[in-house]
């Protein structure tokens, strides 16, 4: 069963197989965005691609001049080392016409949970510190409002990455990517992951489903779950193939303990 589980729950924290060996793995968190479509940055400007050491790892989203978030299990294992860290963005190309900013300072939820894989933790959250208004002036590059309310059952979202179109390709894609996903009840998502006991869905997530086969992939971790033009998750988790079997799960924006985490790392 242990083994079953592993092979069930894989994070999509990571882009390719190097990757994958060095950082820490978990539950999958989401793409094709899968059976997504390419969009222009111009109207997507708060995403981020993350690299650590220069390669891909993540997603990120501009929520000020200075800050910007990701998910946990995206700096844990670097979060002592912020100049190994740094994010591109202000381009639909994850490599080219772009801006390339330094991270000076990682704090990662005092809740999270390193050691809780083959599941994601809880608390997914991350703030990434950069120099003094470091994302302000440049070309395609602004902060998202963070959610402030309760998002209901059947809400219309939405999430952008670089991620893996499918679990056997690579990351980043060539173009930023758009998907949208659907809003399920936490009871829902609880039923559909109590097969895989080793992922606990709690009020601290938000989880989100469509139909067509989309969802979110490798490379897409600590990305943008958009509900009414806000930021409302951080893509955190989904099932292995990447295939929408079960919903994706996100950190939750206006959970009380994210929030005041946030809050009080930005003063947002």
């Amino acid at each position: 069963m242990k083994q079953v589980i592993g092979l069930v729950l894989l994070v999509v924290f990571c882009c390719n197989a190097v990757l994958a060996d060095d950082e820490q793995d978990g539950p999958s968190q989401s793409g094709r965005i899968v059976n997504g479509v390419a969009v222009s940055i111009a109207n997507y400007k708060f995403a981020l691609n993350m690299r650590i050491d220069n390669q891909f790892v993540c997603g990120a989203s501009i929520i000020s001049g200075t800050y910007a978030l990701t998910a946990g299990h995206c700096t844990y294992s670097v979060r002592n080392s912020p100049a190994r860290v740094t994010l591109y963005g202000g381009s639909s190309s994850p490599t080219s016409g772009g801006f390339l900013v330094r991270v000076v300072r990682i704090a990662v939820h005092p809740s999270y949970n390193p050691n809780a894989s083959p599941g994601t933790s809880d608390f997914d959250a991350s703030v990434l510190m950069a120099t003094t208004n470091a994302f302000v002036g440049k070309t395609n590059m602004a902060p998202i409002a963070l959610q402030t309310s309760e998002q209901s059952t059947g809400t219309r979202c939405y999430v952008v990455g670089w991620g893996r179109t499918n679990i056997n390709s690579p990351a980043p894609t060539s173009s930023l990517r758009f998907a949208n996903m659907d809003i399920v009840s936490q009871a829902s998502c609880a039923s559909s992951w109590a097969a895989f006991p080793a992922q606990r869905i709690t009020s601290n997530m938000i989880c989100a489903k469509y139909s067509n086969g989309v969802d979110i992939c490798k490379g897409d971790s600590g990305g943008a779950f958009v509900c009414g033009g806000r930021l409302t998750g951080i893509v955190s988790f989904t099932n292995p193939r990447c295939n929408s079997a079960w919903p994706a799960g996100f950190a939750k924006i206006v959970a009380s303990s994210i929030r005041s985490f946030i809050r009080g790392q930005t003063g947002i």
